[in-house]
């Protein structure tokens, strides 16, 4: 792989890293501050789309 290739997947991978961490945080955030089953729901989608976001991070991770 090039190393110009290489470096611009590490580069997702860190983007898409962050965005898991913020989703990860955010929903922290809502179990905290908010309380009720519309709360709860959104704090588990948000996870479920973290734990997406993590799955690929962790495939691009393989790739490289």
């Amino acid at each position: 792989m090039k190393p110009a290739v290489k470096r611009e997947i590490q580069e997702i991978i860190r983007e898409i890293d962050g965005i898991a961490r913020e989703l990860e945080e955010l929903s922290h955030g809502i179990n905290q501050e908010f309380k009720g089953i519309g709360a709860t729901v959104c704090s588990k989608n948000m996870q479920a789309l973290s734990s997406k976001y993590r799955y690929v991070s962790n495939d691009l991770r393989r790739t490289l």
